[in-house]
């Protein structure tokens, strides 16, 4: 029996040897640290732009689809609405300038006005949830070719927001516009994002930025209280010179 014990230990401790060989060795550059150091991918952000007007018939229809849209179904990570008040009420001279500078022909500047990331799509009059949707859907869709990243830091009566941006496509970029918008809710559909800023007196020319390259932007805002107005913002990069206007990516400003 002592020798049939022995023999099972024996037996036990020759397959205790096999097992322990079949672990698998790394490959060469292959450890647990891999993937460590590796930068997050940056997703494309869609900023809609919507011109509209006080008692628009049809801005009555579009405004609560956009706002329940960036309200409740898309973060700020994927999408930034602002409303900018065509004419009347809430309009600045900063948004007059940019709707004629989207449209040189007056024709053109009728309510509402739907753009996503500048003229790259838009929506001239009503619309339904559906169609602004699948417009949402085909900008995020698409590579980012630049990267943002921003700090606020506020007071009382100044407010300043420092950051850099970075060419994370393959190509050259050209005639770039690092600009902002502050923007706030009145309480009231059609003015639940409502800007009351455009940056336009402090906007960043970049005349190229090649594939790696960063750019340091500043902007100073003074005479409100940040916090205290309840103010929003967002900072984005436009291709002032593309056919469509359009805007590469925009980053949200608490």
């Amino acid at each position: 029996m002592k020798k049939f014990l022995l023999v099972l230990l024996m037996i036990g401790l020759i397959v205790g040897l096999f097992v322990g060989c079949d672990d698998v060795t790394p490959s060469e550059g292959e450890d647990e640290d891999e993937g460590e150091g590796e930068s997050e991918p940056i997703d494309r952000v869609v900023m809609i732009e919507l011109y509209m007007t006080v008692d628009c018939p049809s801005c009555i229809i579009v405004e609560p689809i956009l706002e329940q849209l960036a309200a409740e179904e898309y973060d700020r990570s994927q999408m930034i609405l602002v409303e900018e008040a065509a004419w009347g009420m809430y309009t600045t001279t900063e948004i007059s300038n940019r709707y004629k500078w989207y449209f040189p022909n007056s024709a053109d500047r009728s309510t509402p006005n739907i753009l996503f990331n500048g003229l790259n799509q838009r929506i001239h009059g009503d619309s339904t949830y559906y169609e602004i949707k699948s417009k949402i859907i085909v900008e995020l869709g698409k590579d980012a070719k630049i990267k943002i990243t921003a700090t606020r830091n506020s007071n009382s009566n100044t407010t300043t927001i420092t950051g850099t941006i970075e060419n994370i496509s393959s190509v050259t970029l050209d005639n770039l516009i690092i600009n902002g918008m502050t923007y706030k809710d009145r309480g009231e559909t059609g003015f639940r994002y409502s800007v009351t800023d455009i940056f336009a007196e402090q906007e960043v020319e970049i005349s190229t930025l090649a594939p790696g390259d960063t750019h340091s932007f500043s902007f100073t805002l003074e005479g409100f209280d940040w916090d205290g107005n309840y103010i929003d913002g967002v900072i984005f990069v436009q291709d002032e010179d593309s056919s469509t206007k359009e805007i590469l990516q925009a980053l949200y400003i608490d």
